[in-house]
C-alpha cells in the first residue's frame, strides 16, 4: 500500500531530474532525456533518474506511450511519478466505473485514494469532468473511447499500478516536490496519515486538494531550507520565488510551450521547445 510522502536518495554518481507537467507529449519527453543524459555524460554522471510531478495523462497525443515509458522506468528503478490532478481524474473514472480491472490487479488503496473517493464521490460514476479535462485523448492513444467501458480493459495493468502506486509528494535532502502548490503544515498532516494518526477529515482534505490543485503561493517556505519545486500552472518560463523556496517548473508542453526538467541537486533547469499544442489552430 503507497505512502503519501517518498523519500529520494540523491546519490553522489548519479543525476536525478523532476520533469512538469508532460500531459501525453512523448515526444518532447524523449527529446528532453535524451538531452539530459547527453548533458549528463559529458558531467561525468554515472546514471540520471527521471521523476514527473503529475500530469503524464490528458490533452496531448501521446499518453499511452508516456505512461508505458514511466511504468517500464519504474520497474527498472530509472523512473518514478507523483499524482497530478490529471492522474487524479483517472483513478475516480478507473475506481468508480471499471473497479473489476483494479480488483483483477490486486490493487490496494491507501489512505489518500480513500479520501479523494470521498471527495469527489459524484465523479467516480461521471466521466463528465474528465472528459472536459483532455480524457479523450487519453483512450484514443490506447485505441479505445471515453464513451465505452468495455473498452477500458486495454488500458495496461501496469500503468494501471503505476498510478495508484503513485506518491503524492517527492522529498530529499534539498527539495519537497507535489504537483501543486503546497502550506506549511500540510507535509505534516501527510506524514501523521500514512503513520495511520488520526487527522481532521476536513483538514486533511483541503490538504490533498491544494496538493493537486493549488495555484495560489504560500504564506512561508513550507520547509525552512528546502525548495517547493511544483508544477500544475503552465507559465511561460521556470518561477522562483526565493523568499518562499517556490520554483515553478510547468512550461507549458502540451500548449505548444516547453517541456522542463530541474536537476535536485544543483536546482539547474533543461528544457526543449515543444512541437505539439492542444489548442485549436487559429485561422489565417
Amino acid at each position: 500500500m503507497a505512502c503519501s510522502i517518498r523519500d529520494i536518495i540523491l546519490e553522489k554518481s548519479s543525476r536525478t531530474y523532476v520533469i512538469g507537467d508532460i500531459h501525453g507529449c512523448f515526444a518532447e519527453l524523449i527529446a528532453l532525456e535524451t538531452k539530459i543524459k547527453k548533458l549528463s555524460q559529458r558531467a561525468g554522471a554515472g546514471s540520471v533518474k527521471f521523476l514527473s510531478l503529475g500530469d503524464l495523462c490528458d490533452r496531448g497525443p501521446d499518453t499511452r506511450n508516456v505512461i508505458d515509458h514511466f511504468a517500464l522506468g519504474h520497474a527498472a528503478g530509472t523512473h518514478d511519478v507523483i499524482l497530478g490532478n490529471h492522474e487524479t481524474f483517472f483513478l475516480l473514472a478507473f475506481a468508480g466505473l471499471r473497479p473489476d480491472l483494479l480488483s483483477g490487479a490486486n490493487i490496494e488503496f491507501s489512505w489518500y485514494h480513500q479520501q479523494l473517493f470521498k471527495i469527489f464521490r459524484a465523479q467516480m460514476t461521471s466521466i463528465a469532468s474528465w472528459r472536459q479535462n483532455g480524457g479523450r485523448s487519453v483512450f484514443e492513444s490506447y485505441g479505445a473511447n471515453i464513451e465505452d467501458l468495455d473498452t477500458w480493459d486495454r488500458v495496461p495493468v501496469s500503468h494501471l499500478r503505476l498510478l495508484f502506486g503513485a506518491p503524492l509528494v517527492f522529498r530529499s535532502t534539498k527539495a519537497i516536490v507535489s504537483h501543486a502548490l503546497l502550506t506549511v503544515g500540510d507535509l505534516e498532516l501527510f506524514e501523521a496519515k500514512d503513520q495511520g494518526i488520526d487527522v481532521d477529515e476536513r483538514t486533511i482534505n483541503a490538504s490533498l486538494v491544494r496538493c493537486l490543485w493549488e495555484r495560489e503561493f504560500p504564506s512561508a517556505m513550507i520547509v525552512p531550507g528546502k525548495r517547493h519545486i511544483s508544477g500544475h500552472t503552465p507559465l511561460s518560463g521556470v518561477e522562483r520565488a526565493p523568499q518562499l523556496g517556490t520554483i515553478q517548473i510547468d512550461t507549458g508542453a502540451v500548449y505548444g510551450g516547453a517541456l522542463t526538467a530541474i536537476d535536485l541537486k544543483s536546482l539547474r533547469v533543461t528544457a526543449v521547445k515543444s512541437n505539439f499544442t492542444c489548442r485549436p489552430k487559429k485561422d489565417d
